[in-house]
């Protein structure tokens, strides 16, 4: 154990490892203070854990926050700490605490993005004052000599949003990149998952995507179930990657049509998965990390060439052969080390599966735009770090199905860290015999992301139909403020209580709750969906405020001095303010 004293705290260190020397110095002083831990090891070796921990007085702190800790954000004791592990295709080493205003208090962040790390806090029962505690080397890591991290401490009273993408700018200045972003991952996609599920129809779904493009939606996603007759969900079935000739006859015809139709044509694949019913099963034996028994499929290792080569050859193959225009990559955050997991490391290219997960992500992109350039590549919560943006070029919400709420904290969330790479929403769906209103909750909570919907259109009210391309007509109109503009939120701890973005003097304002939006650009819209039929607005100047009904047709106009008003647009209405001349 060693302790270093600094100006604000005191942290030690606990190690597995036989050290030649271990150094920690604080090379940045002030709000953001930053320390470079430098550790030399007895030889070339594998790193064992080590560990750095710290105390801050807990003062006007109320919560959590990190890229997986979905809604409970409350502050835990230090038995049960707030934990966010981070590795290449999981997470991110970056954790927030920040007060009842929303204002960041502290925010701990590593410089390494890819080793297995984590970052947790909690309380200390007997002082009141935080924990924080870092371990490093989670997991096997590649041999080294030498080890070196910079820990980010980031104390500035700024919006806990701002830190948290200030962060992501950090990790851009150290050398993080983003993929290239094609225009079609930034608009509206029809997604077969929730419609269909396994039942993959190509004349169904030529038929519901007919209906999607007129709505908008410039790209159809064709789920799992087009690689078997089997319906039962699961994965025991994939892994061979043939197509299902009883459900999809002619693969090229079906992608022929959808291109006919002027969208494109993005498919499914769970990367790590080779199902226990599948020709290759045995074929990779000796070659699996871990076996999921639920879902009666094994877990590829990507540290074996011949795994690698697999994969990479049966995405390029297709795309050559069937001109898809994209993949959905599902599931890359199951590569993870265990017990079964081989230590045949002579016939492997690393040990590391954080450095064979990083090359299997390069050599898919590498191949596949050499095919496509502007190739579609789509991953989800949680693999959505500064590692894999280098190769996705869209971030879907995690699977909430009818959740309204999950998916606009989940939307709002990814937005904070993913930068450049588009964030998109989880598909929406809903009862065809449910309110205009709860389905206006879902269309509202996905604003700042780009909409992916599946349902099936004759399974759907006309009204709502009417509403769901009004949305969409009012989203593309306004794409560029809501994707490229400057995002702001409010309510962190609830799960976001409004969330606004501003681009060339417009903004896009959602108010989630009962609480006050600000109209300080020459035009802003401003949805209400907080459940009421009031909302108040706070003008810098006096303007003209028209009123929008659920369908987007306006009923009425009023004009404002400025100050705080109270606005009669009743509950998922819309609201325009026009600053006047």
């Amino acid at each position: 154990m060693t302790i270093y004293n600094f100006d604000k705290i005191s942290i030690i260190s606990q190690t597995e490892n036989t050290l030649k020397s271990e150094e920690l110095t604080q090379i940045q002083n002030g709000e953001i203070a930053l320390y470079k831990l430098t550790l030399k090891f007895d030889g070339e070796s594998s790193p064992k854990p080590y560990s750095l921990i710290w105390e801050e007085d807990q003062i006007d702190i109320i919560g959590v926050w990190h890229s997986k800790i979905a809604l409970n954000r409350n502050i835990t004791p230090d038995w049960n700490m707030r934990k966010i592990d981070s590795r290449t295709a999981s997470g991110m080493p970056l954790l927030s605490v920040y007060n009842k205003a929303g204002e960041n208090r502290i925010s701990v962040a590593l410089s390494d993005t890819a080793s297995p790390a984590s970052i947790m806090v909690g309380v200390v029962e007997e002082n009141a004052k935080l924990r924080f505690k870092i371990d490093f080397f989670e997991a096997i890591c590649p041999k080294m000599s030498e080890y070196e991290v910079i820990i980010r401490i980031d104390r500035r009273k700024i919006n806990a949003s701002n830190a948290i993408k200030d962060t992501r700018s950090w990790w851009l200045s150290l050398g993080c990149t983003f993929a290239h972003v094609p225009e079609n991952a930034r608009l509206p996609m029809y997604s077969t998952w929730y419609s269909f599920h396994q039942h993959t129809i190509p004349e169904d779904i030529i038929r519901e995507c007919e209906i999607a493009k007129k709505c908008g939606m410039d790209t159809v996603i064709v789920d799992d179930g087009w690689q078997t007759d089997d319906n039962s969900r699961g994965y025991a079935f994939c892994g061979d990657w043939k197509i299902c000739k009883a459900k999809i006859p002619d693969m090229k015809d079906f992608v022929d049509k959808i291109h006919a139709l002027g969208m494109k044509f993005i498919i499914w694949f769970s990367v790590p998965y080779v199902g226990f019913e599948s020709e290759n099963y045995e074929k990779f034996k000796g070659m699996y990390l871990n076996t999921r028994h639920l879902s009666r499929a094994s877990v590829l290792d990507p540290r074996f060439k011949e795994v690698r080569e697999f994969l990479v050859s049966t995405y390029c193959n297709y795309v050559k052969e069937y001109g898809w225009d994209g993949l959905k990559l599902d599931f890359i955050d199951s590569f993870a080390l265990s017990e079964e997991s081989s230590c045949e490391y002579d016939k492997m290219d690393t040990i590391s599966l954080e450095v064979a997960l990083e090359m299997l992500l390069d050599e898919i992109t590498v191949a596949l735009k050499k095919i496509n350039p502007e190739i579609l590549i789509e991953f989800r919560q949680s693999y959505i770090g500064p590692i894999v943006s280098k190769y996705g070029n869209m971030f879907r919400v995690t699977d909430c199905p009818n959740d309204a709420i999950y998916n606009r904290v989940g939307s709002l969330d990814l937005r904070l860290t993913s930068g450049k790479i588009p964030v998109h929403s989880d598909m929406l769906m809903w009862h065809k015999d449910d309110t205009l209103q709860s389905v206006a909750y879902q269309l509202y909570a996905i604003m700042f992301s780009v909409p992916q919907i599946s349902v099936k259109f004759d399974n759907i009210s006309c009204e709502q139909a009417k509403l769901l391309n009004s949305f969409l007509s009012f989203w593309r109109e306004n794409q560029r403020v809501i994707l490229d503009g400057d995002l702001i939120v409010q309510g962190i701890d609830f799960g976001y209580t409004m969330a606004k973005t501003t681009l060339d003097n417009t903004s896009v304002c959602v108010l989630y709750e009962d609480v006050v939006a600000t109209a300080s650009e020459a035009k802003s819209y401003i949805f209400n969906s907080t459940g009421r039929d009031k909302i108040a607005i706070e003008l810098d100047f006096g303007a003209s405020v028209e009123i929008y009904d659920i369908f987007g047709s306006k009923y009425d106009e009023i004009t404002f001095n400025a100050g705080i008003h109270r606005i009669n647009a009743k509950n998922c209405e819309m609201i325009k303010v026009i600053k006047r001349s």
